[in-house]
Parts: structure tokens; sequence; C-alpha cells
């Protein structure tokens, strides 16, 4: 099996916690020879350094202390030591023994980096998660002032940094969805440039699943992930609401939290202001496998997205995950949703909105044997198409016919 070495610069801390990031890179790509030399965020104060994660070495910048007196200091002092050891690391590449060059969702670092691989001679590979550009068009949009200023000139120069120079520059580029790819396309980025890869779940959650089954509780609905503002999760506890109202034996699990604070606050608010605080639990974060014992413990698990530019091209984790533990899903209509429970039949989907999502969730509770049928559907699917040791063998792939190595 052909050795590969890259260096991969990304946004994330140290350890990464994205599952795609930590189970493909960490672990699957490893299987197949891929070694990694890695730049990223130190999540704590400290010096620059040099970590391990899964045998790979991990380059990671200082960080100030940014709390107290000097705190917007050390967040300042920071930021720009993020900028620079991300700058002096790719451009060390030069001499470092790497085949090919990625950056992850960066800008500065998408064009060091795409500069480097040409002196180098190597190729350069750009892997784009989520539209970041778009993503603050949309918070230019509800913002003023400084903040608004700030957030159209991130977007001007992500559309203009990366979707019409560094992604046409590029040997390849990553993107998570069909629909991802179709969006940039839209900048003329050529498909053929790209592939798509989307989320999928660790292997060993199928291994879980067959170990750990616990008690189904009846009525339980669970929604399992982030709860950000831009996914308007208030849609999701008005409709339990009404589920309650006609399932009074219902209970909701949110597990997860929001990157700040009021995100999360706002729907422990809405659901006591609507007299809801007994039957819905908010976990905040909890690990890994104790979020999924919550969410097979649940008649019911919801993927509600909501529809706009940002959220359709993504790939939803918690879907993959619902269905690899035989849980009946209720989603709406989305890109990727769409396509896999038509392929699966391993749940409902549905218009977005309050009362699609109730009527959906009342029929799952009410009608618990149609649904554990649907549920069993979900773990073949998943195992066939969006295991990371599946994504991992597509990646592979793709790797190599970048480096001309494809037999």
């Amino acid at each position: 099996m052909t050795s590969l070495k890259i260096f991969y610069s990304i946004e994330d801390n140290f350890p990464p916690y994205r599952v795609d990031v930590a189970e493909l890179f960490g672990h699957e790509l490893k299987l197949f020879g891929l070694d990694i030399e890695w730049y990223m965020r130190r999540a704590k104060p400290g010096p620059a350094a040099a970590e391990s994660f899964e045998g790979q070495v991990v380059h990671l910048p200082f960080r100030a202390g940014e709390k107290g007196k000097f705190g917007k200091i050390g967040k300042l002092v920071t930021r720009l030591a993020f900028w620079l050891g991300d700058v002096s690391q790719l451009f060390a590449c030069l001499w470092r023994p790497v085949n090919m060059i990625q950056v992850r969702d960066k800008y500065i670092a998408a064009l060091c980096g795409l500069l480097v691989a040409r002196l180098k001679g190597v190729p350069f590979v750009y892997w784009c998660s989520y539209p970041f550009p778009e993503h603050y068009r949309e918070l230019s949009n509800a913002s003023g002032g400084l903040r608004k200023l700030y957030c159209r000139l991130h977007s001007w120069i992500g559309i203009n940094v990366l979707y019409r120079f560094v992604m046409h520059k590029a040997d390849h580029v990553i993107v998570q969805t069909e629909k991802m790819k179709q969006d940039v396309a839209a900048y003329g980025v050529l498909l053929d440039q790209m592939t798509s890869v989307p989320m999928g779940v660790p292997r060993r959650l199928l291994d879980w699943v067959s170990k750990h089954r616990p008690t189904v509780v009846p009525g339980r609905i669970a929604y399992l992930g982030t709860m950000v503002s831009v996914r308007q999760l208030h849609v999701v506890i008005d409709a339990f609401a009404a589920v309650r109202a006609r399932c009074p034996e219902a209970t909701l699990l949110m597990v997860g939290d929001g990157e700040h604070p009021h995100e999360r606050a706002a729907l422990e608010q809405q659901a006591a202001s609507l007299g809801l605080g007994d039957a819905i639990r908010f976990t905040g974060f909890v690990p890994m496998e104790d979020a999924w014992s919550y969410a097979a413990s649940a008649a019911v698990c919801i993927s509600p997205i909501h529809p706009s530019p940002i959220l359709n091209c993504g790939s939803p984790t918690k879907l993959f995950e619902y269905m690899a533990m035989g849980r009946p899903v209720v989603c709406n209509i989305h890109p990727e949703q769409t396509v896999v429970i038509d392929e699966s039949n391993a749940g409902l989907c549905v218009e977005w909105g309050v009362k699609p999502f109730a009527d959906a969730m009342v029929w799952m509770l009410e009608h618990p044997e149609q649904a554990e049928v649907m549920g069993a559907k979900g773990p073949a699917w998943v195992a066939q198409h969006r295991t990371y040791q599946i994504i991992a063998e597509k990646v592979w792939r793709r790797y190599q016919t970048i480096l001309g190595l494809a037999a």
C-alpha cells in the first residue's frame, strides 16, 4: 500500500472533536497509509509546541491568557500568534517531506498553502466543510454598526479569495455535499475539480449498537446536536408543545448546546414560557457515548435543518447516528436528508414548520410498530453507505488520483 504524507492546516482546537476530522483523518485514513502533520489551535493558554495526535505530529501556536485585566490584549495576541504560526508552518513545508498540502476552511492559510505547494511542486487541496462566506453574509444582514461592516468584509474576502481564486487554482477541492458542489460551481469552479465527502459515523457506533441496546422509553423524542441560533430550533420547541397537547406522556431530550450561552438559554426560556419545563430536558454537551445512549432510548429522533443557503449544503451527522441506532427519524425536506430518507425509508421527511413536525412526531408516537419498522431499515443503509471506513476509501482513492498514483 502506497504511503502518503500530507500537511493539514485546520481551524479546530486540539485535540480535534469533530468526527469528520478525528475519525476520518485520525483513524481510518491511517489504515490506508496516510501520515499527517497537523496545524491546529491551542485550546488552553500555553507556548508554541508540538504535540501528538494518534501518533501524528501536531503543531500548536502560542496562546495567551484571555481573562482578567488584559483579556482583550490576550485575545489579540492569541489571534496574531495563530495566524503567524499558520503561515510559518506552511512555509516550513518547503523543506519537509510532504507529498501534499491541504487547508480547511481558512482564507490566509489557503493563499499561503497554495503558494508553498506551487513553490515545492506538490498538489494543493482545499477542504471546504462549511460555506463561511455565505454565513458571514447572513450575519451582516442581521447585524448593525461595526459588526455589520466586519461581517460584510469577511464575506467579501471569502468569496473573492476562496471561490474566485483559491478554488480555481487548487489541484482539487473537497466539499461536503453534492449541493455544495453545485453552489461552488456557480463561481466557475469545475465540477470535475471537486469531490463531495459527506458526513458519516464511526464504524464503532455499529459495534456499540450491537452491544448496547438501551430500553426505548415510550413517548421520548430526542434531538442530538448543536443549538446555534441559525438553526432556529424554536420551531422544534413549538412543535413539541403541539405534540404534548395530543400526547400528554411525550417528553423531549435536547442533547447538545449552543456556541454561546444565550442560544440554549433562549430555548430553555421558551420551553418554560410554554409550560414545558418538566417535559423537556436540556443535557448540555455530554460524552459521545452518553449522547448515543440518549438517542438510542428515544421512540423518535428528530433532525430539523432550517432551510437556508448555509444549511442546505450541509450533511447532518445526527441523521446517520439515529439511523445507525435503528431509531425512526423525523426530518425536514433538505437536499441531503431528502435523498437519504427516500433511499433508506428509515423515517418521515416533511416540510419545515411547526405543524408538519408535530404531525409527524405524533404519528410516530401513535404508530410505534410502523415506526420501528422504519427505524430498523437504518443500520444496513448506514453500514453500506456512511461509515468512515467507506468514506476514507473514497478520500484515499481521490488522493491517489490527485497524485497520479491511481491504477
